[in-house]
């Protein structure tokens, strides 16, 4: 787990780290930061550079593989139980976190993000933290496994709204494709390989679920040619 001193290549947290000489903080952060600084500093905002990048070629690789709350949200049993129509709701998250960073001068979702919450108390030991956590594990169980991705997430919106025209994705391959169903009812995010509208692709973290559960290999991961 990247949050730990490692001597050879990596220091720092999920929200800014050192990787080989390499500066490199989560992007949300850097608008966070600047909107409640009101200023422009160009080190931060360089270093969100690389992982700005790999959003727009690979989506939201952060919340599939990286993301602490990710990982312990998959470790709960339950897939979706309600259909909600929460599409662009977490962009609406996202817009109202940078006008109160803005507004108040404070980076919100650092402040009183789950997502972060886990990683601090992994760092420092449990503390009030606990409280959001157990938020958003009781809300998985009422709606679903990854209720919170799907609908609040400022920083999930963020990635998947660089990401939407990424060229990295899941494609279905339709000569092979029994539209048997299986990769829609498996997917967390409430969404399916194929779908190719704007909404689901912000949705859609390449996780890989969807490949695993075809059995006549119509989904894989392809590099979409311009």
């Amino acid at each position: 787990m990247p949050i730990w001193y490692v001597d050879l290549f990596w220091y720092g947290t999920y929200i800014s780290a050192d990787l080989m000489g390499t500066a490199l903080t989560d992007p949300l952060t850097a608008l966070e930061i600047t909107f409640a600084g009101k200023r422009l500093w160009m080190p931060l905002l360089l270093s969100a550079i690389p992982l700005t990048v790999a959003a727009i070629l690979g989506g939201r690789l952060f919340c599939g593989y990286v993301c602490p709350l990710n990982f312990l949200l998959e470790l709960i049993p339950v897939r979706k139980k309600k259909n909600l129509r929460e599409k662009r709701l977490p962009l609406l998250a996202l817009g109202i976190t940078l006008a109160l960073s803005l507004l108040i001068s404070l980076p919100v979702f650092n402040t009183v993000s789950p997502v972060f919450a886990l990683m601090r108390m992994l760092l420092f030991g449990v503390g009030l933290e606990m409280v959001l956590l157990l938020l958003v594990l009781a809300a998985a169980f009422v709606w679903g496994q990854k209720i919170w991705c799907r609908t609040l997430c400022p920083l999930g919106a963020l990635y998947g709204l660089l990401g939407s025209k990424r060229i990295f994705t899941v494609q279905v391959d339709k000569r092979k494709c029994t539209h048997c169903g299986k990769c829609a009812a498996v997917c967390s995010m409430g969404t399916a390989p194929g779908k190719n509208s704007w909404d689901d692709h912000m949705l859609c973290t390449n996780c890989g679920d969807c490949i695993d559960i075809c059995k006549e290999g119509a989904v894989r991961f392809t590099v979409k040619r311009r």
